[in-house]
């Protein structure tokens, strides 16, 4: 069992290397020439040699991520924390959490001291980090604080329905974690407010096209806010987020330096058209079926002593049975991956092509290209690559299904 466990990870994060060489291998491949426009020579080398340069990072901490995590495992670093804190308390939540998370704290910590160079070195190169140092660290104690508290309180709910219910926890768990998954976005415009800091856009002709835009489409709004992004990067977004009255629309800062209006709202357009074509329950739903098969394989693996007492533990430990489930579904997640990427994909055009319905065929390429650009997109990505990881098209592909178009 320890071997096979070991071999799974090993081979699951072989094979992210090799996605990553094949992305490489196509960074002399010639541009498609509907997007040759995007770029000129000197922009695109910059583009080729950013891409290349990041890919080759994410290998070397890829390798170190990889070093940490198999070192865990060889050397039983999880029993030997649990024997640790559990000479210290007996209460099982404790224990749990702290065998669970210290480990993966470290990971973390170590993880962003790697990406430091990534930010302040790459991406300041390439004159896209605006992120001070101050910033950076406030950004990375407020995911790891929201990490530990989300996964945290659902890990000790699992615990105390195993305790309360035995083998019916699986259903239990099912439930809750469709609730949570609803709640989360339901309540996602106030994470963001912790991130990013939300300021109310001033009245003016941008608001005005916005508010028509929504009342047009029939996007009902709770507010319109500018998102402080330019204090981490260069690069451009938006996004159209919330349930019923939460409805919110947020523009960074950058994009609205950088675009017209008519291209802001294309991108609004957009992220609208994911709203109205309700592609955000109809991936909830494939997710359900992933989340299915995960719980019925934790119901298994989680039990199972075996694989507890490969890693040093006299008997089940459900904390580290969660840990190890993660490792052993990693290849049924790559699978599974496939088809939703499809689906993503597909809503992708959709929501293009409610963007073109809006803000006209030329609008709404101009506004996708310059997003490429502004962000030196990938314009060349490898088919193979794009089947198993991208839940967006190649930049050519979306273009070609805007030109196809009558509008």
């Amino acid at each position: 069992m320890r071997i096979a466990i070991i071999a799974i990870f090993l081979t699951t994060t072989a094979f992210g290397f090799v996605l990553k060489y094949l992305t490489y291998s196509r960074r002399n491949d010639p541009l498609p020439e509907n997007v040759r426009d995007v770029f000129d020579d000197d922009t695109y080398k910059k583009n080729q040699a950013y891409g290349m340069e990041k890919i080759r990072f994410s290998i070397v901490s890829g390798i170190i991520g990889m070093t940490i995590s198999l070192s865990f495992l060889l050397f039983n670093v999880h029993h030997w924390l649990y024997g640790f804190i559990s000479g210290h308390t007996g209460n099982i939540y404790l224990v749990s959490l702290f065998m669970l998370f210290a480990p993966l704290v470290v990971a973390n910590i170590i993880n962003r001291i790697v990406g430091i160079y990534e930010t302040f070195v790459i991406e300041e190169r390439y004159s896209f980090n605006k992120t001070r140092a101050g910033t950076f660290i406030v950004d990375f104690v407020k995911m790891l604080v929201m990490f530990l508290v989300i996964a945290g309180g659902l890990l000790s709910l699992f615990l105390f329905l195993r305790d309360r219910i035995g083998d019916g926890v699986s259903i239990a768990i099912f439930l809750v974690l469709i609730a949570f998954q609803f709640f989360m976005a339901f309540i996602s415009p106030l994470l963001v407010r912790i991130i990013y800091k939300l300021t109310p856009l001033e009245d003016g002709a941008l608001k005005r096209k916005i508010e028509s835009l929504a009342q047009r489409t029939g996007y009902r709004l709770r507010g319109i806010y500018m998102v402080d992004a330019s204090k981490r990067s260069t690069k451009l977004d938006a996004f159209a987020s919330g349930f019923g009255k939460t409805k919110t629309i947020g523009l960074f800062d950058t994009l609205v330096e950088k675009m017209t209006h008519d291209e802001i709202i294309g991108v609004l357009a957009h992220e609208i058209g994911h709203a109205k074509k309700h592609h955000i329950l109809k991936r909830s739903c494939f997710g359900l079926l992933t989340l299915a098969i995960m719980v019925a394989a934790a119901h298994f693996i989680v039990t199972m002593p075996e694989v507890s007492q490969a890693f040093g533990f006299a008997d089940a430990n459900a904390a580290f049975g969660i840990y190890v489930l993660f490792i052993m579904m990693s290849p049924v997640m790559l699978i599974l991956g496939i088809p939703s990427n499809i689906l993503s994909r597909r809503h992708e055009y959709e929501a293009d092509a409610f963007e073109r319905e809006q803000v006209g065929k030329e609008t709404a390429i101009s506004a996708l290209k310059k997003l490429y650009r502004e962000s030196f997109g990938n314009l060349t990505p490898h088919p193979f690559v794009v089947m198993m990881e991208h839940s967006h098209p190649p930049l050519s592909e979306r273009v070609a299904a805007l030109e196809n178009t009558q509008s």
